[in-house]
């Protein structure tokens, strides 16, 4: 009987050592590449293996401070486990400027109608970070087959006078590319060679975040050559500078690619001059800008799509001549430093050092408590009755000789102005509904080639009374804490369904302020934005055109006269909030890549851009499709928003 329940007892002990949820693996940016003050991938491997039953709960993320330990953001995924299970999960993780380290935990969920219940973390991960890649160096996404020779080519070598390099990270397949745009936020260019590009290949929503990526101001390259079939009939093909008219084979590099790179002297036993050279005839778009052909062949060129660009190769870096070690070094040198970045993402190398961030953090903190409904009721009822009820007791204070009574009519009345004091709060608590008031200061850009937008909002979150909530997002929007300062208990940004920001603490007297981003489908014909203050402004020339309408107006007029500027957005006419927040956008030279772009310097030809530029204060009853927040009737909004179109040459009839 002994043995028997020995050997029971052993078999339960390994039985349980075996039944465990634990992580397996975790990776974070594009094989550690990241950059501060962006935001990430962290992909992370669950497993459960022989557990009792379903496990319900969160994989949650701390972004720690490195030597404080203490945490800054915290994010969440909904996990479900079954009792023997392999999950992999992929969170959008936003990296402030200091130091930080992750610290990841499986954390089961049990809840009701009123809240969730959390438990201890039953498996737990601590990653220190690689240091990040600086902002003004070229972080460069490949995704290709191996061999491919682009790293060997340009990683960790200086590029220019600054001392930018470029730093070369591989996907391993197109299962990797990030499903949301917000993932490529560190990447500056990406190129796709030898890839189907077909939606069995890459999904949608990949495809959506790729383009969504661009437009924001990434780079895409796509090489030529042999890579025709792989072009051809592609989700990219309509995005193209050119068309894809046919693949040719010739006898030797054309004498344009010789002269500029250098490749008229062999760099090997391999007789460049005479070799064959696979190249895809192309014929301009509408949009195209030749950066480098005859007038018979394209080689190189570029369209502007948003704010990023989509570059075309018509022969492949990989394949002669270009795979020559120096051949391929000079050309890619050449490239980017040129077109490596788009005006935007070159202007990023600012971005350690500029504070608008942090102004306008003080620019919300400004606005008095004063203005809060509770606080506006108190401040005008309580002097009113301090001073009667002061009164009163100093009256019948005096009029009472004996001190013992003189004292006790004080603690009578202390007690009684307690009470009523007390209950006139209550009763103002109860009175006045528990509204939370958003101040909000918006950028919203406009790309109507694709009918979409991309909105970013500065916001700041007070209560009538100190309370802690969760408010509901609209789904693909990422928010972040406007200052990264450590706290306690974070609010947690939940990336389910529905999108939240949860636990979040929230009182009258001192805002929490937040920085959320959005794409969205919006047609200018069939919403009517109506702007005032408007400009529409080519380079340094400006024209006022006062208050127009997006989809009826003439926004090409030319009865405007024009006058030069020399930062953006213009200030005159603007007075209140709208003066204040474009003075930070002046100071701080958020948009002055509008006006002249700095790598433009070292184009030959260079290619000046029409926007237009104006202020609305109704951007939530333009259209439903604007994700500003989720209807709530607890929630008021005091709003600006700055709104910045691209304007074409197609879109003069408008």
């Amino acid at each position: 009987m002994g043995t028997k329940v020995t050997v029971f007892l052993s078999f339960l002990v390994v039985s349980s050592a075996f039944c465990a949820v634990d992580i397996q693996d975790v990776t974070f940016g594009f094989n550690n590449g990241y950059k501060a003050g962006k935001w990430a991938p962290l992909n992370v491997t669950v497993r459960s293996q022989h557990e009792p039953s379903t496990f319900n709960g969160e994989l949650a993320v701390e972004v720690r401070n490195l030597y404080s330990d203490k945490p800054i953001h915290r994010y969440a995924i909904p996990l479900q486990l079954s009792k023997t299970d392999l999950k992999h999960k992929k969170l959008y993780i936003y990296c402030p400027q200091n130091a930080i380290k992750l610290f990841i935990q499986v954390v089961r969920t049990r809840g009701n109608d009123k809240e969730i219940i959390y438990s201890e973390p039953i498996a737990t991960q601590e990653l220190s970070l690689t240091a990040p890649i600086e902002n003004k160096d070229y972080f460069v996404l490949v995704l290709a087959p191996s061999g491919d020779k682009l790293q060997k080519f340009i990683d960790k070598k200086q590029l220019d006078d600054d001392d930018a390099q470029a730093h070369i990270r591989y996907l391993p397949n197109s299962n990797a590319m990030p499903t949301r745009w917000i993932g490529y936020s560190a990447v500056d260019l990406m190129v796709i060679r030898e890839v189907s590009l077909t939606e069995r290949r890459i999904s949608k929503q990949r495809q959506i975040a790729l383009l969504e990526w661009v437009q924001r101001g990434g780079t895409l390259i796509v090489p030529g050559g042999a890579n025709f079939r792989y072009l051809k009939d592609s989700f990219i093909e309509q995005y193209l500078p050119v068309k894809l008219v046919r693949e040719e084979t010739i006898n030797k590099v054309p004498t344009s690619l010789q002269q500029q790179f250098g490749l008229n002297t062999p760099t090997n036993k391999e007789d460049l001059g005479s070799s064959s050279f696979k190249n895809i005839h192309f014929e301009p778009n509408p949009e195209c800008h030749t950066l480098l052909g005859t007038d018979e062949q394209i080689y190189i060129a570029k369209r502007n799509f948003g704010s990023g660009q989509i570059i075309s190769f018509a022969f492949d870096y990989n394949a002669p001549p270009f795979s020559d070690l120096k051949a391929g070094e000079t050309f890619w040198r050449w490239l980017l430093k040129t077109h490596g970045k788009s005006p935007r993402l070159f202007a990023d190398k600012y971005a350690p050092f500029r504070q608008h961030e942090d102004k306008i953090h003080k620019q919300f903190l400004s606005k008095m408590p004063t203005q809060i409904p509770l606080i506006k009721f108190l401040a005008v009822v309580l002097p009113i009755y301090l001073f009667s009820f002061g009164g009163f007791l100093l009256y019948f204070g005096k009029h009472r000789r004996s001190p013992q009574k003189r004292i006790r009519s004080y603690w009578i009345g202390g007690v009684i102005f307690v009470f009523v004091s007390v209950g006139a709060i209550g009763i103002a608590r109860a009175v006045l509904p528990e509204k939370i008031e958003t101040d909000r200061f918006s950028i919203l850009s406009i790309y109507p080639e694709q009918k979409n937008a991309h909105l970013q909002s500065y916001i700041s979150f007070r209560t009538t009374a100190r309370t802690k909530t969760s408010i509901a997002l609209v789904q693909n929007t990422f928010i972040r804490p406007l200052s990264n300062e450590s706290v306690a208990k974070p609010p947690q940004f939940f990336q389910g369904s529905p999108f939240q920001l949860q636990e979040i603490s929230l009182e009258p007297w001192f805002p929490s302020t937040y920085v959320k981003e959005t794409f969205f489908p919006l047609d200018t014909q069939q919403s009517q934005i109506t702007l005032e203050n408007a400009w529409r402004i080519t380079g340094e020339e400006a024209a006022y055109l006062g208050t127009v309408t997006l989809g009826s107006s003439d926004l090409w007029s030319s009865e405007t006269s024009s006058k030069t500027i020399n930062k953006v957005p213009p200030d005159e006419e603007l007075d209140g909030t709208r003066k204040a927040f474009a003075q930070i956008l002046q100071r701080e030279g958020l948009l002055q890549y509008l006006l002249k772009p700095e790598n433009a310097l070292a184009i030959n030809k260079i290619q000046i851009r029409t926007v237009l530029m104006g202020w609305t204060s109704q951007l939530e009853q333009v259209s439903t499709n604007v994700p500003l927040m989720l209807a709530d009737e607890n929630v008021t909004v005091n709003d600006e928003t700055l709104v910045i179109m691209y304007l074409d040459e197609k879109d003069r009839g408008m």
